[in-house]
């Protein structure tokens, strides 16, 4: 368990994330409403070092790919603070959780393009939703 840690937060320290609440109001997620289980192939896993906490409600994200309707498309899932790994072509089923009205603390990078600092919620990209791991298929 404590290698799991130390390997999060070296990966956390060498990737720049932090946790954040933004100031910038365009940088919220754009959340998509699945109200069944749904089955979810994995692409990316970021378990959030900060969850060894108890301070505040951190999470963990998961970016992967869905069938929405009648279209695949790639999604983010925020989990309450993920306690398992997984890896690009695990199979899971997500249950959707309601989408906390309190303000989060958003995990953000920071890097330079052009000159220029950018700010990017993480998972941001593509369309989110909160739930939960109830199965790995």
């Amino acid at each position: 368990m404590k290698l799991k840690f130390f390997i999060a937060v070296l990966f956390s320290g060498i990737f720049g994330f932090s946790q954040s609440i933004p100031t910038n109001p365009d940088l919220p997620y754009d959340y998509v409403e699945i109200k069944e289980e749904f089955d979810f192939l994995v692409d990316f896993t970021f378990v959030n070092a900060e969850c060894a906490t108890d301070e505040i409600s951190f999470y963990s994200v998961i970016i992967g790919t869905t069938v929405i309707g009648d279209s695949i498309e790639r999604i983010t899932v925020l989990v309450p603070c993920l306690g398992n790994e997984f890896k690009q072509g695990d199979l899971i089923t997500i249950k959707p959780l309601k989408t906390p009205s309190n303000t989060i603390a958003y995990l953000s990078r920071t890097y330079l393009q052009d000159d220029e600092e950018i700010v990017q919620v993480l998972g941001s990209e593509f369309r989110t939703i909160w739930g939960e791991v109830i199965h790995v298929l």
